[in-house]
């Protein structure tokens, strides 16, 4: 769940979260420092899901207008960084981080083109097209 209230789903809010990972977002600094805590000590393939403090912090953060200002492109795929930096060990083969809607990317005014690789059924980007977004 988006605690933020910004996005109907937690995991569509961690693709717009990945996206911005390179591109200085506020969060970034506090997210780094949470990265290094605690996946230094992670136990792999203990069959424990993702690490409660990153996933709680992801969940309630508010993701700042001019962060979401700079998102011009989506990407749907498995091999996102965030996946492995919630649950490190995280190999792609289950559905934990599926998609089932994108509701809130009218938060993203510069939206432009989406990338879809896996992570969702193709009719849950159906939205994106109404809009008049690319889905590649």
């Amino acid at each position: 769940m988006d605690k933020s209230g910004m996005f109907q789903d937690f995991n569509f809010k961690l693709v717009v979260i990945e996206a911005l990972l390179d591109k200085e977002p506020l969060f970034l600094e506090e997210l780094i420092e949470l990265k290094n805590k605690y996946t230094s000590c992670f136990e792999w393939y203990a069959g424990n899901g993702p690490i409660e403090e990153i996933r709680d912090y992801l969940e309630e953060v508010t993701l700042e207008k001019r962060d979401l200002d700079k998102v011009e492109s989506l990407c749907f795929d498995g091999g996102n960084d965030i996946y492995h930096i919630l649950k490190p060990d995280w190999d792609g083969e289950d559905s934990l981080f599926d998609v089932t809607s994108v509701e809130g990317f009218q938060n993203l005014p510069n939206l432009k083109e989406v990338d879809y690789v896996s992570m969702c059924y193709p009719e849950v980007l159906e939205p994106f097209k109404q809009a008049g977004i690319d889905v590649i």
